[in-house]
């Protein structure tokens, strides 16, 4: 009689708003290894997952379990992430559109929330019209915005009292956000309870502070999230990962993760302190909606047709954002459209003294290539000094960071080799003059001869190989008035490259990219970079381990 063959299986799933990624990690010679990964429409569902994962399996696996791998698979051990299953809502009423009421929206954007409506006392609309707009929304809270803190504005308890006029008693708590010499005057509009006193985003008319009212918002949204696993939602459990990963490593990490209908970034210091922001539409779904964006999409794809045949993409991913592009025009003008999504999550300006930025979603992560990916994480984020990429391309760090803090550790050792897929390390350089020399770069890898002295200037893109597992010794000479976003203690800068799929990008093209006014011209330039990121290795050059 034959004996049973079974197989050690986990399942790692991240449901998102329109893409569910699944990876299968087994026991393989004693090691736990990623064996099958997939991603599909969330609309599919589980029995669609596993037979594809069960596919994928059926190549490798042993022959006695190919007709049980389904079965194998839906008993595995499930370890998952999800988004939140509908965003938190919410009403911004403030004095002004430009001051309190955009510092506001803004503040309540970039904490996860979804702004179903604005309303400020300088909008232009009646009084009654107001009124009857606030009415009619359905809205989980209310964020009261307005006032500078050293005076008591009339204004402000206006727009109090029209929120007051519009809530229905236990209609969600409302927040102020405005002069804290009103906090007590509002909440007396309101029944006992049901105010929360933030940080006012605007304190004086030169000044925004963001950070502490963010945070506030962030705690009310979770609570209004209560009835869901907060561990296991996708907006906690990544930063969680990210924050292991970064304190495991030592590195200081970006990860950034542009979904359907939201965004997030999470950075994580090298001791594992983590800060995040949930950007409610900043996801592809949500630039149909954002002014100028088909023309600022079509300028840098290049590539991908007029802003009308943009503008009708950008609709179609708003109303059907699983859609997968079907021409290289749509897959063009995809990608820009994540530049500029990454592009809007980085309101400080682009980060600097980055160890390793990961691109999570499915726009990055599963991108066709690693130049593409690489191109969309370099062009949007602008990482300013010597940093390493890589990829999520499994969806595998939201699952591990739903578990507890020392599994969390256990699962990415465990999972160390297959965890991420790097890409490269990128060296970008900030300032310095177009044409004029930005960097002199020298290669040392080890048992290789070394290399001439490697000159890019300003507005160049250059690409060295440099395989997954090797590393080399970089060293930098930078041009007049050219920066790697930290003060210059020597002439010379030496750095640690680690290999990818890509290899080692000498990026010069500054921060931001500029690109030129012409048409034609522009496009030959965007065609030049992609070009030297796509390239083949030429005959008779370094070969890649």
């Amino acid at each position: 009689m034959t004996a049973r063959v079974d197989a050690e299986l986990a399942l790692l799933i991240d449901v998102g708003s329109a893409w569910t990624k699944a990876g299968v990690v087994a026991k393989a010679r004693g090691r736990w290894r990623l064996v099958a990964h997939v991603a599909q429409p969330s609309a599919w569902g589980d029995d669609e997952l596993r037979g594809a994962l069960a596919q994928q399996l059926a190549r490798s696996a042993d022959a006695r379990l190919v007709d049980r791998l389904q079965a194998l698979i839906a008993g595995a051990n499930r370890i998952e992430s999800h988004t939140p299953r509908r965003p938190g809502r919410i009403a911004v009423v403030a004095v002004s559109r430009e001051l309190s009421g955009g510092s506001a929206r803004r503040a309540a954007e970039a904490a996860g929330w979804e702004v179903v409506e604005t309303v400020t006392l300088d909008d232009g609309r009646r009084l009654a019209d107001r009124l009857a707009i606030l009415q009619a929304a359905e809205v989980d809270a209310w964020l009261l915005a307005g006032g500078f803190d050293d005076a008591r504005s009339q204004r402000a308890l206006e727009a109090a009292a029209l929120v007051a006029s519009a809530r229905r008693p236990g209609g969600g708590p409302v927040i102020w956000a405005g002069s804290t010499m009103l906090s007590e005057d509002v909440a007396e509009l309101f029944e006992s309870g049901a105010t929360i006193v933030a940080d006012n985003p605007r304190p004086d008319p030169r000044r925004e502070e963001l950070p502490r009212v963010r945070e506030r918002l962030l705690a009310v949204l979770r609570s209004t999230l209560a009835g869901e696993d907060e561990t296991q939602l996708a907006t906690v459990a990544l930063p969680r990962a990210v924050g292991a990963l970064a304190a495991a490593s030592r590195m200081r990490i970006l990860a950034v993760d542009v979904g359907a209908r939201a965004a997030l970034r999470a950075l994580s210091e090298s001791d594992g302190t983590v800060v995040s922001r949930v950007h409610a539409r900043g996801g592809l779904g949500g630039l149909a909606a954002l002014p100028g964006a088909a023309a600022r999409v079509a300028r840098l794809a290049g590539d991908a047709g007029d802003e009308s045949a943009v503008a009708d993409l950008l609709q179609t991913l708003r109303a059907r954002p699983s859609t997968m592009p079907q021409t290289p025009e749509d897959l063009s003008a995809t990608h820009a459209a994540t530049v500029v999504a990454l592009a809007g999550m980085l309101e400080e300006g682009p980060p600097s003294g980055l160890d390793l930025l990961i691109g999570g979603g499915r726009s990055i992560a599963g991108a066709p290539s690693a130049p593409h990916a690489a191109r969309m994480l370099l062009d949007g984020v602008r990482p300013v000094g010597v940093t390493q990429l890589a990829i999520d391309a499994a969806g595998l760090l939201a699952p591990l960071g739903s578990l507890p803090d020392d599994e969390i550790r256990e699962g990415m050792a465990l999972l160390a080799d297959d965890l991420l897929a790097p890409l490269g390390t990128a060296v970008v350089t900030r300032g310095g003059e177009l044409g004029r020399l930005a960097m002199r770069v020298t290669v040392h890898r080890p048992g290789w001869p070394t290399s001439q002295p490697i000159e890019v200037r300003g507005g160049q893109l250059q690409v060295v190989p440099l395989g997954r597992g090797q590393q080399a010794e970089v060293h930098i000479e930078l041009g007049d008035g050219v920066g790697l976003g930290s003060a210059r203690r020597s002439p010379r800068i030496a750095a640690l490259a680690t290999g990818g799929a890509l290899g080692l990008v000498l990026d010069a093209r500054g921060v931001p990219i500029a690109l030129p006014r012409r048409g034609d011209d522009r496009r030959a330039m965007l065609a030049s970079w992609r070009e030297a990121l796509s390239r083949e290795t030429p005959p008779g050059v370094e070969r890649i381990a």
